[in-house]
């Protein structure tokens, strides 16, 4: 996924419904990071372990 897909879907109440928008927005304030670097670091820290999680469901 791409940030400007992340943030697309982010504005949707559906989209990770079970995440409060409000937690991570005070979060990047108290990082002290803008929201959109938070979210593209979500991103590539999801990209670097997508191997080993899948590689973990196959063995579920």
């Amino acid at each position: 996924m791409e940030l400007k897909s992340l943030k697309k879907k982010y504005k949707s109440k559906g989209f990770a419904a079970g995440c409060s928008r409000e937690v991570i927005e005070q979060g990047a304030e108290m990082l002290g990071w803008p929201l959109d670097e938070v979210l593209q670091k979500t991103i590539n820290a999801m990209r670097d372990c997508e191997a080993r999680v899948a590689s973990e469901m196959e063995k579920n």
